[in-house]
């Protein structure tokens, strides 16, 4: 049996039509080969022209683009690592809270709460003047 697909039914539809298409191309291709030579050559060279003139990319232009991603790129970097200090300065937050709501701190509940205190100093920017 015979394996039925659109392909298949699109020839089996238009294969008349596609029959004398051929023979009308392969008739012209007989008389007129000079026609269709300098056509082939016209294009060929319209190709070359485009090729190397209007479609030509400047190299400056390269340049730019890439100075840009990279520079997206390292902003990417940055974002993460903000995150991460973000992140890092609630779990300092929550310790915190957890310190101070004790009635009484011993001295390891001082010395944990000063090295957490000193850790967001440590964070925050400075600022340069």
């Amino acid at each position: 049996m015979k394996k039925v697909t659109v392909l298949s039914e699109l020839r089996a539809e238009f294969s008349g039509l596609i029959e004398r298409l051929s023979k009308i191309v392969a008739a012209f291709a007989e008389k007129n080969p000079k026609v269709i030579f300098c056509a082939m050559v016209a294009l060929m060279i319209c190709s070359f022209l485009l090729c190397f003139t209007l479609l030509r990319t400047d190299s400056a232009n390269v340049a730019k683009q890439t100075k840009v991603f990279k520079k997206v790129e390292g902003n990417l970097g940055e974002i993460g690592t903000t995150a991460r200090k973000f992140q890092r300065l609630i779990e300092i937050r929550a310790a915190l809270q957890v310190l101070l709501a004790k009635d009484s701190l011993g001295s390891k509940d001082s010395l944990l709460m000063e090295q957490l205190l000193g850790e967001i100093d440590k964070s925050m920017p400075s600022k340069k003047e």
